[in-house]
């Protein structure tokens, strides 16, 4: 301490300075934190937006897909099960037999639904064959699939 210092009867305490320049860094610490802190929510409600932008885009995606596999499978001359158009009508038409029974190859292709479970051509076959469902549900099963072709089977 200086004479002035006690002569005055002022005394200058040198821990309160640094415990104000102790505050000030603390303060400043927490300011940094509380930022930090903001950037790190601003960036994980991006992330979350983001995330959810993206799973927006899948499901469009794979709805697409879906759809595309109907045109595909239209265009392959696959019934999709939605109405014929006129001139898919025109081509059936013109490729039945006299006897209207079906081409084998129109049969080997479509799925047919027995006792209200859809079944695959071939395991509908294999099924009927080694008696798992009788002959007579699979003609009518058969039949049933060939109805918007305008055939019958047998």
């Amino acid at each position: 301490m200086n004479d002035f210092s006690k002569a005055s009867g002022l005394q200058i305490n040198s821990n309160q300075v640094d415990i104000r320049g102790q505050e000030a860094r603390d303060r400043q610490g927490l300011e940094n934190r509380v930022d930090q802190m903001r950037r790190d929510h601003e960036q994980a409600e991006k992330d979350r937006k983001q995330a959810a932008f993206q799973e927006q885009i899948a499901a469009q995606t794979e709805a697409g897909l879906r759809a595309n596999q109907q045109l595909q499978a239209k265009r392959l001359g696959i019934n999709t099960g939605q109405a014929l158009t006129e001139g898919q009508k025109a081509q059936i038409t013109a490729a039945k037999p006299m006897n209207g029974s079906a081409p084998q190859a129109l049969v080997d292709q479509l799925a047919v639904t027995v006792g209200g479970i859809q079944l695959g051509p071939q395991q509908a076959k294999d099924m009927a064959a080694r008696g798992e469902i009788s002959q007579g549900d699979y003609v009518a099963a058969v039949n049933a699939a060939l109805v918007p072709y305008g055939y019958s089977f047998r």
